[in-house]
């Protein structure tokens, strides 16, 4: 049970590929992965609406809400889910 053989081929593949890499012909990779900076063209500014205190407490009263919802569901789902084991295990 040798994998002699395997173990060739995966340096022989190894080498090929580094053949390959070091022509400058089969592939221009150290170009493709150089960096460059963008132009100021190129560049997105991005410009957010600022968010009235009004709309912030409407929002925290929205969340919490939301989460004591959430709660409370979770807190059903686990009663209903230890009763059934309890009735389906006595």
């Amino acid at each position: 049970m040798s994998s002699a053989g395997h173990v060739m081929d995966s340096i022989k593949r190894m080498k090929a590929n580094r053949a390959l890499t070091t022509r400058r012909d089969a592939f221009n990779i150290k170009e493709a992965n150089s960096f460059r900076p963008k132009a100021s063209s190129e560049i997105r500014k991005y410009r957010f609406k600022e968010a009235t205190p009004q709309y912030l407490r409407k929002l925290k009263a929205q969340l919490s809400t939301e989460k004591k919802r959430e709660l409370i569901k979770q807190i059903i789902v686990l009663i209903i889910s230890i009763s059934l084991g309890i009735i389906i295990f006595l």
